[in-house]
């Protein structure tokens, strides 16, 4: 039986790396990487998508849940996840906040410091400019695309990371994450996570009761 402990390490686990992929990018055709990187996705306004992640466990209590929701995405930056199965978890995460923001946004939270570009990938660490528990993230870019397509949090006080890597579809112009999978080490909690996401509704209106804390 899952401890309130471990319902709120599992519900921070799988929604880091969900609302992290609910939040789309925007790109350009032209310019450097980082200008195109705030001008992906410029016609979205909106979506609503099904989830499934699967959690594999690999600590205690060594269980396998497989969570099933709902993903909303409203412009400019406003994303969540919620779960229609298993209530316990699913109460938690809605208090949950774990988001890698749109590149347009950088620049108001973080200190952005490029870190390579091996031609197709490029690199970039984030340190985010409010003090709190992640020491930075690292972040890879598609250099075609100018999609993020890896993340891995840092934290502080642990050293434990929380990392995942993504695919996306391509929707008209926009680009909308497919596939993710992800892997967290952080004290206490060792497990894999692969989250997919399907039946995309683009620009479609969303209530702000998605977005609402409860």
């Amino acid at each position: 039986m899952l401890t309130p402990h471990r319902r709120r390490s599992l519900a921070l686990l799988v929604l880091t790396a969900l609302v992290a992929a609910s939040a789309p990018m925007r790109a350009a055709a032209d310019g450097d990487l980082y200008d195109r990187m705030q001008h992906v996705n410029a016609s979205l306004t909106s979506y609503q998508a099904d989830v499934t992640a699967a959690v594999s466990l690999h600590s205690p209590p060594y269980i396998s849940p497989v969570l099933n929701g709902t993903a909303y995405y409203r412009k400019p930056d406003q994303a969540a996840v919620n779960f229609h199965t298993i209530p316990l978890i699913a109460a938690q995460a809605k208090h949950v906040v774990g988001q890698l923001e749109a590149p347009i946004d950088w620049p108001h939270l973080y200190d952005v410091t490029p870190t390579g570009d091996d031609g197709t990938t490029s690199t970039f660490r984030l340190v985010r400019k409010k003090n709190g528990r992640i020491d930075h993230v690292d972040v890879k870019v598609d250099d075609k695309t100018a999609t993020v397509t890896a993340m891995t949090y840092i934290y502080k006080d642990s050293g434990g990371t929380i990392a995942f890597t993504q695919t996306y579809d391509e929707i008209g112009h926009d680009f909308v994450v497919k596939d993710q999978v992800g892997k967290v080490d952080i004290p206490h909690v060792s497990a894999d996570v692969h989250t997919t996401f399907s039946n995309y509704k683009i620009n479609v209106p969303v209530p702000d009761s998605v977005f609402a804390s409860e």
